[in-house]
């Protein structure tokens, strides 16, 4: 007979309810028993750190948010705790690593690999108590490893706004936010949260060398409607009506006070700046220095001539663009300028780097019969190994809409892939729904063809 069976229903539950809870009882015991016999689990020192991915962010600025240490004992939880940091500091989209026994058996090796955020702006602070030098000191003071450039992720600027308004006492509340007021330049701002007025007008006094008119058109085009700031107008002038006066030889231009007034007939602010136009300069000396080969050629000043500084700049830019469309992907400049005062003449010094040149790979194209796809790359002018041209792909399908070469061309796109080890570049052109002019093939017009 089952004597649980036999016993009233009451007394089954109770019984069974205890011999549950002695189960659960001698597992647990059993677990714990078997957890102390295990040996812990082997601890060794890191022979080698090494980071990889990281494009704007130093490795040893990457390593001391990371904290870990060549040469002490680590775990993966270590390795765990490292990665939190690091996705902390609003500064990466991922961050991953790998460890393994180091040669000699002694050690672990272990890897960082890192992507960082994309977009990263310069910053500024607008109407607050303090001047901007403190305000950076204090932010670079505890920042381990963001600089001048700071990504615009919610982690970076809550973590600015409070440390700022800390800074401040408590006093002023502050938003931090990415703002386009001046063309071409996005900057993150730290100002209280109270909107901008508007800049309605724009005058000058002072002047005399340029008449107002022609200072009015250059400033008043990209400051009327923007939300006015000291920064803002400053950075405005620095673009537009600075260049202007360089262009003349006045290098030393200066705008020393800028009056800033409810506008009399329009919703916004009227500004007027007073210009200080300065002497006029000319070149001692113009160098350019970094260039390959002839890539200078056409790009001369003289002793003497004006001291047009927006000229050496837009020169400067020439020599670049004359790099790239010859491989040099990668080419920058830099421009500086040494002014003396005693004599009124300016040197100027173009540094170029080239960086490594590229060339073509391979041509692959998608979208296209068995029959036009020969023709399309018997026009194609770039063979393997020549210097790439990155405005080349763009171009020659640019041609071919222009010149009718397809009836009802659908979408086209050219896609480059670089490959860094053999620095090289392949080509893959697009092509959407087309039909050839003629059945058999089609009539490629004579041309001129990109060269």
């Amino acid at each position: 007979m089952n004597v649980i069976n036999s016993l009233p229903s009451r007394d089954r539950r109770e019984r069974s309810r205890a011999l549950l809870i002695a189960f659960l009882a001698a597992t647990a015991l059993f677990a714990e028993q078997k957890k102390r016999a295990e040996p812990p689990p082997a601890v060794f020192p890191l022979s080698s750190l090494r980071v990889e991915g990281n494009q704007k962010l130093t490795v040893d600025k990457i390593l001391s948010v990371a904290a870990l240490k060549v040469g002490e004992p680590v775990i993966r939880t270590d390795f765990d705790q490292a990665r939190k940091r690091l996705m902390a500091t609003g500064a990466f989209q991922s961050v991953a690593y790998e460890f393994k026994p180091s040669m000699d058996a002694k050690g672990v090796d272990g890897v960082l690999r890192v992507i960082e955020v994309d977009y990263w702006f310069p910053y500024r602070f607008e109407d607050l108590p303090a001047s901007d030098s403190a305000l950076r000191a204090m932010l670079r003071k505890q920042e381990l490893i963001l600089g001048d450039q700071i990504p615009a992720t919610k982690e970076v600027i809550t973590r600015y706004t409070a440390a700022i308004e800390e800074f401040l006492g408590g006093k002023v509340e502050v938003t931090g936010k990415v703002i386009s007021d001046v063309p071409d330049h996005p900057a993150i701002v730290f100002r209280p949260p109270a909107p901008r007025p508007n800049i309605a007008e724009v005058h000058f006094t002072g002047n005399d060398v340029l008449p107002t008119s022609s200072l009015v058109n250059s400033l008043a085009p990209v400051a009327v409607g923007v939300p006015y700031s000291d920064a803002t107008m400053q950075e405005l002038l620095d673009a537009s009506v600075r260049t202007l006066y360089e262009e003349r030889g006045r290098v030393g231009v200066t705008f020393p006070r800028i009056a800033v007034e409810k506008a009399a007939r329009i919703d916004g602010v009227s500004v007027t700046v007073t210009v200080n136009e300065g002497e006029s300069y000319s070149f001692a000396n113009v160098k350019v220095v970094g260039v390959p080969g002839n890539q200078a050629d056409g790009v001369k000043w003289r002793s003497g001539d004006i001291a047009n500084l927006e000229g050496v700049r837009s020169g400067a830019n020439k020599i670049v663009a004359r790099l790239k469309s010859d491989g040099y992907l990668n080419a920058t400049s830099k421009t500086d300028r040494t002014i003396h005062e005693n004599n009124h003449t300016v040197d100027a010094l173009i540094t170029v780097t080239p960086g490594p040149q590229y060339h073509f790979g391979k041509l692959t194209i998608e979208g296209l019969d068995l029959i036009t796809e020969p023709q399309i790359r018997k026009v194609w002018m770039l063979n393997p190994g020549s210097p790439f041209r990155p405005d080349y792909p763009d171009q020659f399908l640019k041609d071919l809409r222009d010149q009718g070469v397809f009836e009802n061309l659908g979408d086209t796109r050219a896609e480059k892939t670089v490959n860094e080890k053999t620095k090289t570049v392949d080509v893959k052109l697009f092509f959407g729904a087309a039909k050839p002019k003629e059945k058999t093939g089609i009539q490629l017009p004579k041309g001129p063809w990109p060269q």
